[in-house]
């Protein structure tokens, strides 16, 4: 039954008129009306993938034994320390969840990277051999743009990459690593065909977009007003840069704060640049799958974190003080996606209650990743979709009974986003005829 808030909001949606900014604001308000209807909002999925292996004991908590891997350890992460290098998830713990001995050896061992055979199930070797996990999920719970593929690479002037994510068999899906060229691709639209011949200079399309979306809020019920405000900001961070660039002309020196995140020279900058075009392009519903892909900047030598070694060194002996920071910085990166879509009221919650956020690196366990056990960690329950949140899991070590694998974790995102099917991928000959190791499940232990 509609309540009389309900209808007012309903009424006061199909008055909105959209302009200039149609094509950048339809998803938008098409979701407001969709939330106004009663329609629950849709599950979100971001993967955030690393190079250089993301360590066991670089996420496991404090007083649990990592040897013991003959029985699964389910606790609750409440009870538990979270390790130093993961320490900036700490606000989020409640929401979090690590999972431990799943591995991945169909992808292929030794190693730097497994590149596309991170996020699908067969050997690295053979190129993108099929769908990747992002974009069956995409199929599954499609949003105007499948995936969205980010990409943080050493150099500032690489535009985009083939690296982790394939649409189909032999189709990767090009990931963006400018975020200029990203902001332009999801919110650009508004200045093609005739009407983009008038707004070339960055600076009017951007008063264009920006005019367009501060006029609809006016338009729209109080209630939905603060949630524009997050998405308005991707606007307003472009132009202020803009704004700031445009001040300061040739005088800017390097001890002025840095001020341009969206076309940065700093790798740090753009990562976070790339987070918060990925906050909106989810919170404006432009799509409902988001893939960062950092593994390129694996072996860069990350001295604005204050480390002096290249990560292909980090890789080898007396490595832990130098990669602890860019471990952590990872994790704020994590930290910061959770942060902005909490800050997004969507039905009785966030955008943060509706997503699940997977941190993993794309060579498993190890600089050299062999796979036998392939960390993760998740932030989120997709709407209560999955029991990931405040959990620590460990399951089995390879090839001991009851031992589960990545591709059973990936049939659990499908099931939940209501692709019911048995199997993805490859399936580790290694494991068949094992007692209690069935591939062709999803991860039963985080199904809600």
């Amino acid at each position: 039954m509609l309540t009389p808030d309900q209808l007012d909001r309903r009424t006061a949606l199909k008055g909105v008129t959209l302009g200039a900014g149609a094509v950048v604001l339809q998803p938008f308000v098409n979701a407001l009306a969709a939330e106004a209807r009663g329609e629950a909002p849709p599950p979100r999925i971001v993967f955030l993938m690393q190079g250089n292996g993301l360590w066991p004991h670089h996420i496991q908590p404090q007083g649990i034994d990592k040897k013991k891997t003959d029985r699964l350890v389910d606790r609750p992460l409440a009870d538990l320390e979270l390790p130093d290098p993961i320490s900036p998830l700490a606000p989020f713990k409640k929401r979090l969840g690590i999972i431990q001995n799943l591995s991945h050896k169909i992808s292929g061992g030794g190693d730097h990277g497994k590149q596309y055979g991170a996020l699908g199930c067969f050997n690295w070797r053979r190129g993108p051999l099929a769908q990747t996990i992002d974009n069956a999920l995409a199929a599954a719970n499609p949003g105007p743009i499948p995936v969205v593929g980010l990409g943080v690479t050493p150099s500032p002037e690489t535009v985009f990459i083939n690296s982790v994510s394939a649409v189909a068999p032999k189709r990767p899906l090009p990931i963006v690593c400018q975020p200029e060229i990203a902001f332009q691709a999801l919110f650009g639209s508004v200045a093609e065909g005739n009407a983009g011949k008038a707004f070339q200079a960055r600076n009017k399309l951007l008063d264009w977009c920006r005019s367009d979306i501060k006029r609809v809020r006016e338009e729209l019920p109080a209630m939905d007003r603060e949630k524009l405000d997050v998405y308005l900001d991707t606007f307003e961070q472009m132009r202020a840069r803009q704004d700031k660039v445009a001040a300061l002309k040739d005088q800017l020196k390097a001890n002025v704060p840095a001020i341009d995140k969206f076309n940065g020279k700093v790798i740090t900058e753009r990562f976070e640049a790339q987070c918060a075009l990925a906050a909106a392009a989810l919170a404006s519903r432009l799509t409902n799958v988001v893939t960062i892909d950092a593994s390129p900047a694996a072996y860069y030598t990350w001295k604005e974190l204050g480390v002096t070694v290249d990560g292909h060194s980090i890789g080898h002996p007396d490595r832990d003080k130098h990669c602890t920071p860019i471990r952590k910085f990872h994790a704020e990166r994590v930290a910061d996606l959770a942060r902005r879509l909490d800050a997004i009221k969507e039905g009785d919650g966030t955008v943060l209650d509706n997503t699940l956020i997977v941190w993993m690196s794309d060579s498993g366990e190890e600089h050299h990743g062999f796979c036998a056990e392939w960390p993760l960690v998740v932030l989120g329950n997709l709407g209560g979709k999955l029991k990931t949140a405040g959990r620590f899991l460990q399951f089995p070590k390879y090839q001991t009974a009851s031992h589960r694998t990545i591709a059973n974790f990936y049939l659990a995102l499908l099931h939940a986003v209501g692709d019911k099917r048995k199997s993805f991928g490859e399936i580790d000959p290694a494991l068949e005829g094992l007692r209690d190791v069935n591939q062709a499940g999803a991860l039963e232990e985080i199904m809600a």
